[in-house]
């Protein structure tokens, strides 16, 4: 199920795909109106279907002809538009974002329309011959050509706009926290209770094993790994997991058990890892995250200077915490269907995620009041949301980091007075004792 995941995540980034889908239906739609057309419109010529294109074939060519370059005109000047968009957004946004880009579906269905709609209008074209009759043309395929260039001209003035909106910074802050949150709730399950402690009685080590190729974990198949350890009898425990860069070699998942682990095993282990050149986020909680953090980065770069879309990415981070927070991190040990334990995993924790996305900013943002005063705030908001434990240990830390960070920066008294308030208010806030109803007492 994770490997499909992340193969529909990978198709879902490229920008081709959905373009070349509506170009080969366009071809089919013209193929079949040049076929059917004329027989479904035997009776054009009495005024009842008016709107029908009435003209001979030269006048049909010559017009198909100017829908043509007119089309081709367009299609250039959307192509120009969108690598001017792209590498816009990878100079004042990062690289990795391009994929959130190429993935837009509506910028695909553009592409995809002028596309089919070029193919469509040339198959029609090279049908037409000028010594056709009137009642030879294919009237229903010239008048369909024209309502699609129509169509391309509304979705040009669309593109604009889309592409307009495209390169606001805060369109795409909420277009990567909006995938976090929906990757967030794919992973991770409702909040409850699990017994997730690791076995004491772990057999002895007999060997580890090496994934034998060098790359960015994308997914790790955890119920073959799990079905493996069944067949062998043995405990695997796998000390990487997805995002993670590896090696060739290495001890990425050592194997418990009396005997050695046999060649064929080894292999099924390694077949249970998908490594691939850049990271996923079909298994990687921390992929949207550090999308976000480089968004924050590159905005509070001396180049750009830009706090309040640093702001914008320190209240998303904080959404995406509160969501994390509200649910169950996925399990460390994964037992069969007897309850033995089978493999244990190497998962993202409370502390790891709010590392991930308080800590670079933090560091990037410790001249600028501002940002640390809005970190302050939402770190206090969060405390709606903690439950004894890591959850609440994690932002307890931050805000002793962010006043740290508060004292030894360069501030101006009063700004570094005004930051270390907004601390205080948050660490009052999240050491309260919750009572029902959410209302909190000290």
């Amino acid at each position: 199920m994770e490997r499909i995941r992340n193969i529909i995540v990978l198709l879902r980034g490229q920008l081709w795909i959905l373009p070349l889908v509506l170009s080969v239906l366009a071809l089919g739609l013209a193929y079949w109106v040049l076929a059917f057309g004329p027989s479904l419109f035997e009776d054009w010529d009495d005024g009842e279907f008016w709107w029908l294109y009435g003209g001979d074939a030269s006048s049909a060519r010559g017009l198909l002809s100017s829908l043509l370059s007119g089309l081709m005109t367009m299609f250039s000047l959307v192509v120009s538009v969108t690598f001017v968009i792209l590498t816009l957004a990878a100079n004042q946004l990062g690289p990795r974002l391009i994929p959130t880009f190429m993935g837009d579906r509506q910028i695909q269905t553009v592409l995809g329309l002028f596309l089919g709609t070029i193919l469509y209008v040339l198959v029609v074209l090279r049908s037409l011959d000028e010594t056709l009759g009137a009642e030879g043309v294919p009237h229903a395929a010239v008048t369909i050509g024209s309502v699609l260039t129509i169509l391309c001209l509304f979705a040009l003035l669309f593109y604009v706009h889309k592409v307009a909106r495209a390169i606001v910074a805060d369109s795409i802050v909420a277009r990567v926290a909006d995938d976090l949150h929906n990757n967030v709730h794919d992973m991770l399950p409702d909040a409850g209770k699990s017994d997730d402690a690791v076995p004491e009685d772990i057999p002895p080590t007999a060997g580890a094993v090496s994934l034998g190729r060098s790359g960015y974990i994308q997914v790790i198949d955890y119920d073959r790994l799990v079905s493996v350890a069944c067949r062998e009898n043995a405990l695997l425990q796998v000390k990487v997991r997805a995002g993670h860069f590896v090696l060739k070699g290495g001890e990425h998942v050592t194997v418990h058990r009396t005997a050695p682990l046999v060649d064929d095993a080894a292999e099924a282990i390694r077949d249970a890892f998908v490594v691939g050149e850049e990271r996923s986020p079909a298994q990687d909680l921390e992929y949207g995250l550090r999308q976000l953090v480089e968004i924050a980065l590159r905005a509070l770069s001396p180049g750009i200077n830009d706090p309040y879309t640093a702001i914008a990415v320190v209240d998303r981070l904080g959404a995406a915490l509160e969501e994390i927070f509200q649910r169950s991190l996925l399990p460390i040990t994964l037992r069969d269907k007897d309850g033995v334990v089978r493999v244990i995993a190497e998962r993202s924790d409370v502390q790891g995620l709010a590392d991930a996305a308080f800590d670079p900013v933090r560091q990037a943002g410790q001249e600028i009041p501002a940002v640390l005063i809005r970190m302050a705030d939402v770190l206090g908001q969060l405390a709606s949301v903690l439950r004894p434990g890591e959850a609440r240990d994690a932002v307890a830390r931050h805000l002793g980091r962010l006043a740290e960070t508060a004292e030894e920066a360069r501030l101006a008294a009063c700004d570094r007075q005004a930051v270390l308030v907004r601390i205080e208010r948050a660490r009052i806030a999240t050491a309260a004792r919750p009572k029902e109803g959410n209302i909190y007492v000290l």
